[in-house]
């Protein structure tokens, strides 16, 4: 027969009490705090669900904060990009304006201001920031102002780089949170296909309205001397060869007259009698061929190298190679508009993908992390009685000693 001493007997009665406590402490914190899990003790397995969840739940807030980062920079790019339009457009306007031929010389230095001004606007747009102070248009280099230039210097270029941030949103998935501003409004081409930016388009747009310069393509041919027999040109791929009557001409004929002026106003003649699409001015020594701009028709001029006797001098055309320009450079803004707006499109997606997905993740933690309510509140009833009962049976035990009888 096992003896238990009072010794014994106390500290078996004191840790009773304690294992009860321990047990209404636990259940208490779990019904304050709506979990199951406190301590992994609670649910190893469970606490390791709880901690993948977690990273999980983790990476996908990231996601969403870059998705919104992208979404606010992308919105203020597009506006930007929008005003960038509107600007090149009123350009557009102004200039049709100002090469009409009734307009004045001061008239058309008066909107040639505004223009000035337009490409000011235009360059501090493509100099725009995003809310992080990021530079919106330059590339890795989003400190470094990417533009420099103003319609007084008229000199531009570009300081950033070529390349564009990529973002994640997603497992796998990325996203650019920009372009390069090279490609919004550099590396476009003109007519002839040289490099040009859409600054100096209008620089030069607006200096040529400013000194009146006219807005139909000029060549103006001089003969110098006169030309001998079979000497020829090439216009608009006809063959032009001047004739002294001797023959074998195999050419459209132009009679050598008896002086080069008077051979300059027999080739005016004949090159307006066989194309229709150029028109032609003879003064003195001078032929000025204007070429017809409509249906896109453009002068072609070629002179063979071996002869000397006249030369030829082509002017551009001032007012439709700038347009042509402009469009070119509206065309280069709305396409980078679209690809942006294509961009909108997938963060919205993808944002909608992100919260499905978090709310999956966040139910299925519930489910191992959360509490049933009910049957944490009968428990802790029942543990409270518990410990009711243990801290009575210590009293009780506490009281039974012989002294007690004497």
């Amino acid at each position: 027969m096992d003896r238990i001493s009072t010794s014994l007997s106390h500290q078996q009665g004191i840790s009773s009490i304690l294992q009860q406590q321990t047990k209404v402490n636990n259940t208490q914190q779990q019904i304050s705090l709506g979990k199951r899990i406190i301590s992994p003790s609670d649910d190893p397995a469970g606490s390791v669900q709880l901690l993948d969840l977690s990273q999980s739940l983790s990476r996908l807030e990231q996601f969403q904060a870059n998705n919104d980062y992208v979404v606010n920079r992308l919105s203020i790019s597009e506006a930007t990009l929008q005003s960038v339009t509107d600007n090149l457009q009123r350009v557009r306007e102004l200039a049709l304006q100002g090469f009409n031929e009734g307009n004045t010389l001061t008239d058309k230095q008066s909107l040639s201001q505004e223009m000035y001004q337009r490409l000011d606007e235009i360059i501090a747009l493509a100099n725009t920031k995003d809310a992080n102070g990021d530079y919106l248009y330059a590339g890795f280099n989003t400190q470094t102002k990417p533009f420099t230039g103003t319609s007084s210097s008229g000199s531009f270029d570009y300081k950033g780089d070529q390349s564009q941030r990529f973002v994640e949103i997603g497992d796998g998935r990325t996203i650019a949170d920009g372009n390069a501003g090279s490609e919004v409004f550099f590396n476009l081409q003109d007519a002839s296909g040289n490099p040009e930016d859409i600054f100096s388009t209008l620089y030069a747009l607006a200096t040529d309205l400013a000194a009146g310069v006219a807005a139909t393509e000029e060549t103006t041919l001089t003969l110098a001397a006169q030309p001998s027999h079979g000497d020829e040109i090439t216009i608009n791929g006809a063959v032009y060869q001047f004739d002294d009557g001797s023959g074998g001409i195999t050419g459209v004929a132009v009679t050598i007259g008896g002086d080069a002026d008077t051979t300059t106003a027999n080739l005016a003649a004949v090159l307006g009698a066989n194309d229709t699409t150029v028109n032609t001015v003879q003064d003195g020594s001078q032929l000025t061929i204007t070429a017809n701009i409509a249906g896109n028709d453009q002068l072609s001029f070629s002179i063979p190298n071996t002869v000397t006797a006249y030369s030829a001098t082509e002017v551009s055309i001032p007012l439709y190679d700038h347009l042509d320009q402009i469009d070119t450079g509206l065309g280069r803004v709305l396409d980078v508009r679209s690809q942006m707006g294509a961009r909108l499109n997938v963060l919205d997606s993808q944002n909608e993908t992100n919260l499905d997905f978090e709310l999956s993740l966040k139910s299925t933690k519930s489910q191992i992390e959360d509490i049933d309510i009910a049957e944490a509140i009968s428990r802790f009833n029942f543990q409270i009685v518990s410990l009711q009962a243990a801290q009575q049976a210590y009293v009780k035990v506490q009281n039974l000693s012989l002294f007690n009888l004497l």
